[in-house]
């Protein structure tokens, strides 16, 4: 595995000398980062907007808001994630227990195995992904074109705890989706697919999404 390295390293060395010779670079970051992050802020209030239309419209009672709140680096802000979700039902097997592991180097959640079901759609009821007859999936394994940071929050508990400390993962509910769990949500595209788009999604969109675990261990 050493030998993998050598290159990289000589060509850090390359890029180090080649930088060296070009004329100093003026850009002001901090000030690109805040620009970057306003308009992200932006997107956030607009689609904000959007959601409380389609809540309004669909049982606006019957969500919970998300209060949790994310700061930002250069804004000085520190807004909630504008997320709403429904328990739909209850689970009804609650034996499995979301844990953490030592690695040795580093603690890291136990990710689940699970068949599921699952929709997402856009706020008009455009279906854009969609599972209905279920599936077995790992959260653990990394499908970019499927998982985000909604599904996490939607299924990781508020915190786990691991030699009698409580962590802190900052999922929606107290102990996390569990066998029989039927869950909605509506996020941000922000925690969604971002600006990514697809045939039947456009970029910066907020989705509803609906799960319903059939296993998980």
């Amino acid at each position: 595995m050493k030998n993998l390295f050598k290159p990289l390293f000589a060509l850090a060395i390359i890029a180090a000398t080649f930088t060296s010779c070009m004329e100093k670079d003026n850009t002001d970051y901090d000030a690109e980062n805040l620009k970057s992050e306003q308009r992200m802020d932006s997107l956030l209030s607009a689609e904000n907007n959007r959601i409380q239309t389609y809540l309004a419209a669909n049982s606006a009672s019957a969500w919970i808001k998300d209060t949790i709140t994310f700061s930002y680096r250069f804004l000085d802000k520190k807004p909630t994630r504008g997320i709403y979700y429904q328990v739909v039902s209850e689970p009804t097997d609650n034996t499995y227990e979301y844990k953490i592991t030592n690695t040795g180097a580093s603690l890291s959640i136990v990710m689940p195995k699970l068949k599921l079901k699952y929709k997402a759609s856009l706020l008009d009821g455009t279906v854009v992904q969609s599972d209905e007859t279920g599936s077995d999936y790992s959260l653990g394994v990394s499908n970019p074109a499927i998982f985000n940071d909604a599904w996490f929050y939607s299924f990781l508990p508020y915190s786990i705890k691991f030699n009698n400390q409580d962590y802190y993962i900052y999922g929606l509910t107290k102990n996390g989706l569990k066998k029989g769990s039927k869950f909605k949500m509506v996020t941000p595209s922000l925690w969604a697919f971002k600006s990514s788009s697809t045939a039947k999604m456009p970029a910066n969109s907020p989705l509803v999404y609906e799960f319903e675990v059939m296993t998980i261990e």
